[in-house]
């Protein structure tokens, strides 16, 4: 694929989301109804709720298409939802862009993600990572695991019983090398992560997707394919069987599926993009339902869950400028609309 620097620049957004020693809390199910901005105004960040705490860690501080080494964050912060008021410092790390956070046990891991190596100002010097580490609240130091077995950003990554899954994403090597896109998807037990890394055929290259578990099959949505183009399209795995299938695809609209963010909640898929509304996977698998709509529609966000009933939508950017405010969800029991597509198989 001969490599386009201009739009290279224009949606490298997506690449892409002191110490202390705390205790982990129990799980919160009724968040405070008002939440505190984000500390930090990033997108392509990483985010993740367990035991009542919101984790956000690292994204792209700058304006558009401005990378450079200051503008990638290392920061680490949580708030605990049911106050809501003030958000915790924790322990930095390595800066990154366009890397996911999952939760195990009340334990928070980070994989992958990018970074710019120039300085502000230079020509655009930007590397994948293959980081793989874990941040235990009740120690509240960040801990070394086994690497990725290749550097990776603009990627996602989900939990499905003990395992983590990573699927999606791309290679970066710097300056105008072309990027590398991975045949590969990712899984790790996470009882024994010094076993390392398994790989399995994804039947796709795709970035800046989302992933969501559901039962026993985990599910890519979005994101922008190995020729620039962005996608609706859903693909699943089931973890039983080793198979791929097709699911439904997004609704269409602004942007398509690109850099959008996904949950499971209760044993539902919930999906979101910059089109705005709150999308949840149909019961039959067959369709996406409206079920809410966020105020200010966005990319390069996350959605992460809030207790058992409520979503949180945080960060990104809408079409002028990044969003540090965090909405509360809270999906309808009642679907506004059902969108139906036949580019699927089971």
């Amino acid at each position: 694929m001969k490599h386009r620097i201009p739009l290279f620049a224009s949606l490298t957004l997506a690449l892409v989301l002191g110490a202390c020693t705390t205790t982990p809390t129990s799980r919160v199910e009724s968040p405070a109804a008002s939440l505190a901005p984000m500390p930090e105004t990033v997108t392509s960040f990483g985010a993740v709720t367990t035991d009542g705490w919101l984790y956000v860690f690292g994204g792209h501080k700058g304006e558009r298409h401005d990378y450079s080494a200051d503008k990638v964050s290392g920061s680490f912060h949580r708030l605990k939802l049911s106050e809501g008021t003030t958000w915790e410092t924790l322990p930095t790390a390595a800066p990154s862009q366009g890397l996911p956070l999952v939760a195990h046990n009340g334990v928070v891991y980070r994989t992958g993600g990018m970074a710019a190596r120039n300085p502000a100002g230079a020509k655009q010097d930007l590397y994948s990572t293959a980081h793989f580490e874990r941040f235990d609240p009740r120690r509240g130091t960040w801990e070394t695991l086994a690497p990725l077995p290749a550097v990776r950003s603009s990627h996602d990554a989900v939990v499905l019983g003990d395992k983590l899954y990573i699927a999606g994403g791309w290679s970066l090597a710097g300056g105008t090398n072309k990027p590398v896109w991975p045949a590969n998807a990712l899984v790790l037990d996470l009882k024994n992560p010094g076993a390392g890394w398994t790989e399995f055929a994804q039947p796709f290259q795709r970035r800046a997707l989302a992933l969501a578990a559901q039962g026993s099959r985990l599910y890519c949505i979005g994101g922008m394919n190995s020729d620039n183009k962005t996608t609706l399209a859903v693909d699943i795995y089931d973890t039983k069987t080793g198979q791929w299938s097709k699911g439904p695809e997004l609704p269409p609209g602004k942007h398509q599926g690109f850099s959008c963010s996904a949950i499971a909640q209760n044993g539902r898929i919930y999906a979101n993009m910059f089109q705005g509304d709150l999308l949840r996977l149909a019961v039959d698998g067959s369709a996406w339902e409206v079920v809410g709509r966020v105020k200010h529609p966005r990319l390069a966000h996350r959605i992460v869950t809030a207790g058992s009933t409520q979503i949180i939508v945080l960060g990104g950017e809408d079409s002028e400028e990044k969003r540090s405010d965090l909405e509360l969800l809270t999906p309808s029991a009642t679907p506004r609309a059902a969108v139906r597509s036949t580019a699927m198989n089971n």
